[in-house]
Protein backbone atom coordinates (compact mmCIF):
# COMPACT_ATOMS: atom_id res chain seq x y z
CA UNK A 1 0.00 0.00 0.00
CA UNK A 2 1.24 3.65 -1.15
CA UNK A 3 2.28 6.16 1.70
CA UNK A 4 0.92 8.90 0.17
CA UNK A 5 -2.53 9.79 -1.78
CA UNK A 6 -2.38 11.25 -5.45
CA UNK A 7 -4.48 14.34 -4.24
CA UNK A 8 -1.29 15.32 -2.43
CA UNK A 9 0.40 15.54 -5.48
CA UNK A 10 -0.25 19.01 -6.78
CA UNK A 11 -2.23 18.92 -10.45
CA UNK A 12 -0.10 21.32 -11.95
CA UNK A 13 2.47 18.83 -12.43
CA UNK A 14 0.87 15.78 -14.18
CA UNK A 15 4.92 14.29 -14.90
CA UNK A 16 5.99 14.12 -11.65
CA UNK A 17 9.57 12.37 -12.05
CA UNK A 18 8.39 9.99 -9.80
CA UNK A 19 5.40 9.30 -12.29
CA UNK A 20 7.62 9.06 -15.08
CA UNK A 21 9.84 6.44 -13.25
CA UNK A 22 6.98 4.24 -12.27
CA UNK A 23 5.61 4.88 -15.87
CA UNK A 24 8.96 3.55 -17.30
CA UNK A 25 8.96 0.47 -15.33
CA UNK A 26 5.46 -0.41 -15.83
CA UNK A 27 6.24 -0.10 -19.77
CA UNK A 28 9.46 -1.47 -19.76
CA UNK A 29 7.87 -5.11 -18.23
CA UNK A 30 4.99 -4.49 -20.79
CA UNK A 31 7.42 -4.50 -23.64
CA UNK A 32 9.46 -7.67 -22.01
CA UNK A 33 5.96 -9.57 -21.77
CA UNK A 34 4.60 -8.31 -25.12
CA UNK A 35 7.80 -8.79 -27.43
CA UNK A 36 10.87 -10.84 -25.38
CA UNK A 37 11.45 -14.66 -24.84
CA UNK A 38 12.19 -17.01 -22.81
CA UNK A 39 13.23 -15.82 -19.27
CA UNK A 40 13.01 -12.00 -19.94
CA UNK A 41 9.11 -12.90 -21.06
CA UNK A 42 8.22 -15.10 -18.09
CA UNK A 43 9.75 -12.83 -15.38
CA UNK A 44 7.56 -10.17 -16.76
CA UNK A 45 4.43 -11.97 -17.02
CA UNK A 46 5.40 -13.16 -13.06
CA UNK A 47 5.38 -9.31 -11.89
CA UNK A 48 2.40 -8.49 -14.22
CA UNK A 49 0.55 -10.69 -12.95
CA UNK A 50 1.50 -10.47 -9.48
CA UNK A 51 2.96 -13.82 -8.44
CA UNK A 52 6.59 -11.96 -8.32
CA UNK A 53 5.72 -10.33 -4.86
CA UNK A 54 9.69 -10.38 -4.01
CA UNK A 55 9.95 -7.31 -5.54
CA UNK A 56 9.41 -3.61 -3.69
CA UNK A 57 7.81 -1.77 -6.59
CA UNK A 58 4.79 -4.53 -7.64
CA UNK A 59 2.57 -4.31 -10.70
CA UNK A 60 -0.31 -3.35 -8.10
CA UNK A 61 1.41 -0.70 -6.68
CA UNK A 62 2.55 1.24 -9.66
CA UNK A 63 -1.06 0.89 -11.50
CA UNK A 64 -2.25 2.19 -7.90
CA UNK A 65 0.28 5.35 -8.19
CA UNK A 66 -0.44 5.72 -11.63
CA UNK A 67 -4.42 5.66 -11.32
CA UNK A 68 -4.65 2.65 -13.22
CA UNK A 69 -7.13 -0.52 -12.98
CA UNK A 70 -4.66 -2.70 -12.50
CA UNK A 71 -7.18 -5.92 -13.16
CA UNK A 72 -8.31 -4.52 -16.45
CA UNK A 73 -4.73 -3.38 -17.56
CA UNK A 74 -3.69 -6.71 -16.53
CA UNK A 75 -6.30 -8.38 -19.39
CA UNK A 76 -5.00 -6.07 -21.41
CA UNK A 77 -1.25 -6.78 -21.76
CA UNK A 78 -2.12 -11.12 -21.41
CA UNK A 79 -4.26 -10.40 -24.72
CA UNK A 80 -1.72 -8.77 -26.29
CA UNK A 81 1.11 -10.85 -25.49
CA UNK A 82 -1.04 -14.11 -26.42
CA UNK A 83 -1.54 -12.09 -30.46
CA UNK A 84 1.82 -11.71 -30.14
CA UNK A 85 2.62 -15.13 -29.40
CA UNK A 86 0.65 -16.18 -31.88
CA UNK A 87 1.15 -14.16 -34.33
CA UNK A 88 5.43 -15.18 -34.07
CA UNK A 89 4.14 -18.76 -34.01
CA UNK A 90 2.16 -18.40 -37.27
CA UNK A 91 5.89 -16.61 -39.09
CA UNK A 92 7.27 -19.37 -37.49
CA UNK A 93 5.53 -21.71 -39.22
CA UNK A 94 5.79 -20.56 -42.43
CA UNK A 95 9.54 -19.84 -42.45
CA UNK A 96 9.92 -24.01 -41.61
Amino acid sequence: MKGWSNSEIPSQNQYLPEKKLLAAVLQRAITDFVSGEGDLREAAKLWIMGEDLETPLTFAFICEALDLDSDSLQRAIISQGEMENSNLNSLKELAI
